[in-house]
């Protein structure tokens, strides 16, 4: 008695012929070993990769029954020759980026989740590379608390006359940086009496090439103005700055009557203005390499890579905003000797205020203990 035809079909699974099956065992591992680097990386949260793995699981499935027909074979090989090219380049893509994450933040384990912590960047006035001995012109602590998603930018200004941590003299905070970053943080702590968990040492050009990544900040000036040492001008109100643009409007001092003081307020203008752009789930997910890539090279941290890869699972997650608030130590100019330059030699410093120092260093405690 014969079967009939309804009964003869079915979905089959199994690829006809050999060569078909071992196309097949091919993607299998092409795409293992895009989730293995996708799970090393660590920055995704748990439902992305879930996602990931059932669309993966479902385009097997039908490339398998395609492999499978007796008619449907060529369309099979197609789709399965296009999904392994593309996730080889995915594959190639990702293990480029794992091996840039890897060089540019340290190894160990991240502080446990929520716990605050006190970021100190220096930013240094270098035209060789973040190798080059340089001094410490940008000098500014980010105290973050991730549970509350509060940052607090605390500037300093760079000829702040100061102790050195190596030896008591008085000297410019930028001259620190001549000595190492060691020098540089061990001077801080010393001085302010804060904690400092981590650090970034970062040049000029990373500055640029992480905010072309983004595509660009916006930044608010409180006056019109040009640089003095370039074309570029900013109008009074919104500015949208590429790289360039917006490494001058951070840099410029000699168009103001504050002069260092409001260098200050516009380096916390761009920082918050990168901040803002890179916490955005959208500018994140879609830039992550480009943005690594753009501190590759460009920056010095010990900041581990495991703390680096939970605050953007967490970003992803949560896609809540941030509070970035915003405040710098201040003093009055004055001329005095340096332990760097010798006394016989007066320099422009900056007497801190010390009032001014207490309630920075208030602020940033207040922060750090807040749950």
């Amino acid at each position: 008695m014969k079967r009939s035809k309804s009964n003869q079909r079915g979905i089959h699974i199994i690829p006809k012929g050999k060569g078909y099956a071992a196309a097949l065992i091919v993607l299998l591992f092409v795409e293992a070993l895009f989730l293995f680097i996708l799970m090393a990386m660590n920055i995704l949260p748990a439902k992305y990769e879930v996602l990931i793995v059932l669309v993966l699981a479902a385009v097997d499935f039908v490339v398998a029954v395609l492999l499978s027909g007796e008619k449907s074979n060529k369309l099979g090989l197609v789709l399965l020759l296009i999904i392994v090219l593309n996730m080889g380049v995915g594959c190639f893509g990702m293990f480029g980026t794992y091996s840039v994450l890897g060089g540019i933040f340290a190894g160990g384990k991240a502080p446990a989740p929520g716990e605050p912590f006190n970021l100190f960047i220096s930013g240094i006035d270098s035209r060789n590379g973040i190798e080059e001995t340089a001094r410490s012109d940008v000098n500014m602590i980010v105290t973050v608390n991730p549970h509350k998603r509060e940052v607090l930018l605390t500037s300093m200004p760079r000829d702040s006359y100061v102790p050195l941590h190596m030896n008591g003299e008085m000297d410019k905070l930028t001259h620190t940086g001549i000595y190492g970053i060691d020098e540089t943080i061990g001077t801080v702590e010393d001085w302010m009496g804060v904690d400092i968990d981590y650090y970034a040492r970062v040049d000029f050009q990373m500055l640029v090439n992480l905010v072309n990544a983004i595509g660009g900040i916006d930044v608010y000036s409180d006056y019109a103005f040009k640089s003095a040492v370039t074309d570029w001008t900013y109008e009074k109100g919104w500015n949208h700055c590429t790289g360039k643009k917006a490494l001058y409007f951070a840099r410029e001092r000699k168009a103001f009557k504050g002069k260092d003081q409001e260098r200050i307020k516009n380096q916390q203008k761009v920082l918050k203005a990168i901040f803002k752009k890179i916490t955005t789930s959208e500018t994140l997910l879609l830039n992550y390499t480009d943005i690594l890539k753009a501190v590759d090279g460009e920056m010095q941290t010990d900041m581990p890579m495991s703390m680096i890869s939970s605050l953007v699972r967490n970003q992803l997650e949560t896609k809540e905003e941030w509070t970035i608030k915003r405040q710098q130590v201040k003093g009055k100019m004055d001329q005095k000797g340096t332990w760097s330059m010798g006394p016989g030699r007066p320099l422009d410093v900056c007497i801190i205020n010390e009032k001014s120092l207490n309630n920075c260093v208030d602020r940033i405690n207040a922060l750090m203990a807040e749950d």
